[in-house]
């Protein structure tokens, strides 16, 4: 099971590349209906999500006991960072390193590790285990957003589908 996890985490970044190979710059930034992220958007939000937040709190969970794992706001800080007029390739490249060492830290984790307890602003107490689980619904929400993006800009159809709330 515990591979799996790694596995899961560990193929992200490259599904998150795969998902925007090939598409113009313009397709990127598209803003499709209903408030959801654009392809770029989401790039950017898996990067700070990562670096600022699982990053994080994959660290204070395993260094220190009952940490306090603060939320991360998506949404202000696509909005206060203009996502849309960010480069992608630097941003890829930060989930990347980010990923690599949160993934790292976890090939490391013994049993007791993942049972490891910290309180997780709006969530409450949760283990390490918990958390990888949080963590992975989070990556394949944003993965099925993208897929359906893309899918949108090349059948050039609007998507029709109710976007995973951003977090």
């Amino acid at each position: 099971m515990f591979t799996e996890v790694i596995a899961k985490l560990s193929a992200v970044p490259d599904q998150v590349e795969n998902l925007v190979l090939g598409l113009s710059e313009e397709q990127l930034s598209w803003n499709p209906p209903a408030g959801m992220f654009s392809l770029r958007e989401n790039i950017l939000h898996f990067r700070d999500i990562d670096v600022e937040g699982y990053l994080e709190r994959v660290r204070l969970i395993l260094d220190e006991d009952h940490p306090m794992l603060p939320d991360v706001d998506g949404a202000r800080l696509a909005k206060e960072r203009n996502y849309n007029a960010q480069p992608i390739q630097p941003a890829l490249e930060d989930l990347r390193a980010a990923r690599a060492t949160s993934v790292a830290r976890l090939k490391c984790c013994s049993d007791q590790d993942m049972e490891r307890q910290a309180e997780m602003q709006g969530i409450g107490t949760i283990n390490l285990r918990r958390l990888l689980e949080l963590w992975m619904e989070h990556d394949a929400g944003h993965l099925a957003d993208m897929a359906e993006l893309r899918r949108a800009i090349e059948t050039g159809s609007g998507p029709s589908f109710v976007p995973h709330q951003a977090a």
